[in-house]
């Protein structure tokens, strides 16, 4: 892949940009049991890459019409904003780094993230990195969030891109089946969930930071 091959970069935001899916997790965890429900928080990683809509199917999916899933999410929410709004946005190594070098050499970005966008544009304030998105596509946009490739196909179309040739920065399953489905060249930066030999066959790469990300862009890029 040559400069004149790579159109745009697509990234996912939990577990990428963010080191909040760590975040999510205590709050699954400690909300359940507060409701007298810990099989739900030891159940968190089914749920990664998920939209609003998909996590409550998959709720009932696991545990049934009787769990309280609408009670369970709003406190799930508020719980993790109130930390972020005290504590920060608990940013990736190499987050701003990375994404000036994608600036410097006017290759254009976007966000594909399956939180909401009201708590997106939040965290994009918090940590001032909204400027460097051309596109923010959120799971309250799609009809069917990752692993589906809907929201991959939005934000290369948003970016006026084509798909075989945007990369996508990815750490779960569920995204990186959701670009590779929409035939995207997939990075993989672990996070929560290490990868399989099915996922690894997938891969464009996996990267074991950011600031690998970086190395490898600057000598796909010459």
């Amino acid at each position: 892949m040559s400069k004149l091959e790579l159109q745009g970069v697509v990234f996912d935001v939990d577990g990428v940009l963010f080191n909040t899916e760590r975040l999510n997790q205590r709050s699954w965890v400690a909300v359940s049991r507060e409701m007298g429900w810990p099989q739900v928080g030891d159940a968190y990683l089914e749920f990664v890459g998920r939209n609003r809509t998909d996590i409550f199917r998959k709720l009932v999916e696991l545990f049934g019409e009787e769990f309280p899933k609408e009670t369970f999410m709003k406190l799930c929410s508020a719980c993790t904003q109130a930390r972020v709004e005290r504590d920060g946005v608990p940013m990736k190594p190499g987050v701003r780094e990375l994404l000036t070098f994608l600036q410097q050499r006017h290759i254009p970005t976007a966000l594909a993230t399956s939180t909401g966008r009201e708590r997106t544009q939040r965290r994009m304030e918090l940590t001032g990195l909204g400027p460097f998105f051309s596109a923010i596509i959120t799971g309250d946009q799609v009809t069917h969030s990752k692993p589906d490739p809907e929201i991959y196909r939005l934000a290369c179309q948003a970016l006026g891109a084509d798909p075989a040739h945007t990369l996508a920065i990815e750490d779960s399953p569920n995204g990186i089946r959701s670009a590779h489905g929409a035939g995207m060249p997939v990075i993989m930066v672990p996070d929560m969930i290490p990868p399989d030999p099915e996922l690894e066959s997938l891969l464009f790469r996996r990267c074991g930071s950011l600031g690998e990300v970086q190395t490898l862009l600057s000598h796909l890029l010459v």
